[in-house]
């Protein structure tokens, strides 16, 4: 399809729609400020687009500039699930390197936990810049030209080397069935069976989401990375380029010198502890010296680097309560130059289980990396998540609580156990491949519960088809020891104490969390978003769907720019949606009451279907405060009319 009968500018009226698109805001995460760079930059619709098909929106860029338009920032690049993999973000570069002048600089910031996207922008032209720290996040700055951008030929994309063409066809398979089964849906509506059947499309078109979201993260695979190579051909170049004089010593074994990880980050994290081995030296004041060894220890590789610098002091090699040196985050330099990013980058690419640093003050540094080889047979995902079960295994100690032990340490264990529960999240993904990740979720649900037994929950793991069989077994043993570990916390003090604690602890979650609440007494079930949907929990919750709250958050409560949304299922009348009104109002007392602070954003679902000739406004954002504040009869203020044809019409948002 030409891209000029796709590629159309942006305007307020599809801004809005764009607003209202739950496709198009699916993967909602935390991104710098546009104004964090320039704060004199402004949104540019003139050289911001959308992707437009049959009047479907499946993607747009939106990009602020300078006044002179010497200057770019793309500030969010956007693909629908049903446009991806169709090279529409790399058709939106493309077409704003032609469209602005030859000399103008474009830039964007990117999370350090994307490095396939850094890789994708670094193919297309982009160089890698400096690091900022942002709502205590790494962002890589990264720009070029647009005679880089547009000088770039990439070839088609070949499926990454470990895609195998049946995870291929099995998306492919899984997402037209689940299509046909819709359309069947949508011919067999009627005014009879509305409600079932828009629950019914509801469910199947989430279904459909998820499937390609899955895809998209088989697809994300890690790299595999030669350290000798990097060293050779990365870090020495930088050594001898330096100002500061600098003799270099190797002993690289050549055996196996691979493992699996990013090398624009690994490069990133090897230069920032060369750079800091360097200005050590040169504070030293005497020729510098830095030695690299590579050794194979069998199952890992570890790679030492050793410097004759001026050391770091104790008080700064002390480990914090984390288990991370004082210094990771802070400068160690005498002149206090630096914010102390690098050495966050550095733990945070290696982990902190795989490092070890040595210093004597005013004789030098040794760093050690232990990192895993690449098994044969075995994939990046197992590894790192093994090591997450044994992390956890080692966070999540026996239960010692008693009636005794103080408030703050039985906070604490609320949050080891809702780590161990956010891994189960993750390894109940694991299956996703062979079978329906919701309903495995369920039955997980049904025993946690107390609705299974124990041996019948074994049985029907047993049963679950997996590329590493060790996932059932950690399945398994996850799942009965968070039961015994929640069941035996309950029996040992009261949580209705620590309301706040059980709430909050979904903070650590790096994915969408959704929760149903039940507004008057505060109680609520969360999960993974595409583990299951708000209607799941409703059974537990012993309450009709029209008396409880849905909702959804991510990441830590108190962040103010992110905000929680809340919402109903179904509006059927004017009476009904002040009700419903103040159903959420007392949802949002009761999270007030579990250390949401006033100030943080609130935002509203749209309802799933509406029977009313006004809903709830999902382009309003408010505080907690403000709206725990309102009259009842003023909160229609928070609504807004739905036209005609936008009755009855299914909004995919659970």
């Amino acid at each position: 399809m030409e891209r000029e009968q796709t590629i159309y500018k942006m305007t307020a009226d599809l801004q809005q729609r764009i607003r209202r698109n739950p496709l198009l805001n699916i993967d909602a995460f935390i991104i710098p400020s546009p104004f964090i760079k320039d704060p004199e930059i402004v949104e540019d619709f003139e050289h911001s687009y959308v992707w437009l098909e049959d009047g479907e929106l499946l993607g747009y860029i939106l990009v602020y500039s300078d006044r002179q338009k010497g200057i770019y920032h793309i500030y969010k690049l956007v693909t629908s699930p049903f446009g991806r993999g169709r090279g529409i973000g790399r058709a939106f570069i493309e077409h704003l390197a032609e469209e602005i002048p030859d000399n103008s600089q474009i830039y964007l910031y990117l999370w350090e936990k994307q490095p396939d996207t850094l890789e994708f922008f670094r193919k297309k032209g982009f160089k890698v810049g400096e690091q900022i720290v942002y709502r205590n996040r790494i962002y890589y700055l990264m720009s070029a030209t647009p005679r880089r951008i547009l000088r770039s030929k990439e070839s088609k994309d070949a499926w990454p080397a470990g895609i195998r063409s049946e995870d291929i066809g099995k998306a492919r398979h899984d997402a037209r069935k689940t299509v046909r089964l819709i359309s069947h849906m949508v011919e067999s509506l009627s005014v009879e069976n509305s409600g079932k059947i828009i629950e019914d499309i509801n469910r199947e078109t989430t279904t459909l989401v998820n499937i390609l979201n899955i895809f998209r993260d088989t697809v994300n695979m890690i790299h595999e990375v030669n350290l000798k190579d990097l060293i050779i051909e990365r870090i020495i170049p930088y050594i001898e380029a330096s100002s500061v004089p600098c003799s270099v010593g190797l002993q690289l074994d050549d055996a196996s010198p691979v493992v699996l990880g990013y090398y624009v980050n690994y490069g990133r994290a090897l230069i920032n502890i060369t750079s800091n081995s360097l200005e050590a030296i040169e504070e030293s004041g005497r020729k510098g010296h830095i030695d690299f060894s590579l050794e194979d220890s069998g199952e890992q590789l570890v790679l030492k680097i050793r410097d004759n610098g001026t050391g770091i002091s104790e008080e700064m090699m002390e480990l914090n309560a984390e288990g991370i040196p004082s210094f990771v985050g802070k400068s160690t330099k005498q002149r206090k130059h630096s914010e102390g990013l690098g050495t966050r980058q550095i733990f945070s690419v290696f982990g902190k289980e795989h490092i070890q640093v040595e210093s004597s003050p005013g004789e030098g540094t040794q760093w050690t990396i232990s990192l895993d080889k690449v098994p044969e047979g075995l994939d990046k995902w197992f590894l790192q998540l093994e090591r997450r079960v044994h992390e956890t295994k080692e966070l999540v100690e026996p239960n010692l609580i008693t009636s005794a032990t103080r408030r703050t340490e039985v906070i604490s264990y609320v949050w080891q156990l809702r780590k161990m529960e956010i891994l189960l999240f993750d390894l109940i993904l694991q299956f996703s491949q062979d079978h329906n990740i919701r309903i495995i979720y369920r039955t997980i649900l049904s025993y946690l519960l107390g609705d299974m037994e124990e041996k019948n929950l074994k049985k029907e793991i047993s049963s679950y088809r997996c590329r590493q069989r060790n996932i059932q077994t950690w399945l398994f043993e996850i799942c009965t020891q968070l039961k015994s570990r929640w069941e035996s916390l309950s029996q040992t003090v009261d949580l209705n104490e620590y309301q706040g604690a059980l709430f909050r602890s979904y903070a650590q979650a790096d994915q969408v969390i959704i929760f149903t609440m039940d507004p008057e007494s505060g109680d609520f079930l969360a999960t993974d978003r595409k583990l299951a949907e708000h209607l799941d929990f409703v059974p537990y919750l012993e309450k009709e769907r029209d008396k409880l709250v849905r909702g959804e958050l991510i990441g830590d409560i108190n962040r103010e720019g992110q905000p929680i949304t809340l919402g109903v299922w179904s509006v059927s009348s004017n009476h009904d949606l002040g009700e419903k009104l103040k159903q959420i109002k007392a949802a949002a007392k009761s999270l007030m009451d579990r250390g949401v602070r006033p100030e943080k954003r609130l935002a509203f679902y749209q309802s799933t279907y509406a029977k009313h000739t006004r809903d709830l406004d999902p382009d309003k954002v408010t505080s907690f405060g403000e709206f725990a504040q309102t009259p009842d009869e003023q909160l229609f203020h928070y609504t807004r009319p739905i036209d005609g044809f936008m009755k009855d019409y299914l909004h995919i948002i659970d």
